[in-house]
């Protein structure tokens, strides 16, 4: 005979239907095996991954990812993150959902591949949902390495052995 949720809490049985009793982080499969998710940055991937572990059933669009609280996640700087956040943005991981502003309040972000329930106080005009399938590659500039032309007068150990002997034993002037 089944028991209904009051029976088993009377009884002391469990009424949650996950068999952990910790929260966890979750990011689909399909956003990790994503192109977009590939082209990203480990410190935009990690970002994602604290944005996620923030997530629970309806608060998404209420995400903050502030200096003072990634930090103790390892991210090393504010130039870091500021990076990081442009690039989830920019391959359509997350979208920006309240800009911080003078009541110094954090900007809040919500993630594009679950939908948004709370939307009191939130700007979601450009919200796309799932904007990350959209993202394009774009060619990366190139890195600037040093070219590899070998000095004109360089020579390798042999021939400058049989230059010095047809040359017929030039003097090596020094500084003394």
């Amino acid at each position: 005979m089944a028991t209904d949720r009051s029976e088993q809490v009377r009884r002391g049985q469990s009424t949650n239907k996950t068999p952990t009793k910790h929260p966890y982080a979750a990011i689909e499969h399909r956003v990790i095996d994503a192109p977009a998710f590939a082209d990203l940055k480990p410190s935009a991937q990690a970002l994602l991954l604290l944005l996620a572990r923030q997530l629970t059933k309806d608060n998404n669009g209420h995400l903050q990812a502030s200096f003072a609280w990634c930090k103790n996640y390892g991210i090393g700087s504010e130039h870091t993150l500021h990076n990081a956040i442009a690039e989830l943005i920019s391959h359509g991981f997350i979208y920006r959902t309240r800009s911080h502003g003078a009541n110094r309040a954090w900007a809040k972000y919500a993630v594009t591949w679950l939908p948004i329930k709370q939307r009191e106080g939130l700007f979601l005009d450009g919200f796309v949902s799932c904007a990350w399938r959209h993202w394009q590659a774009t060619e990366k500039a190139a890195r600037k390495n040093c070219r590899m032309i070998p000095a004109e007068t360089a020579v390798s150990p042999t021939d400058f052995l049989q230059k010095l002997q047809e040359g017929g034993g030039q003097k090596l002037q020094t500084m003394n």
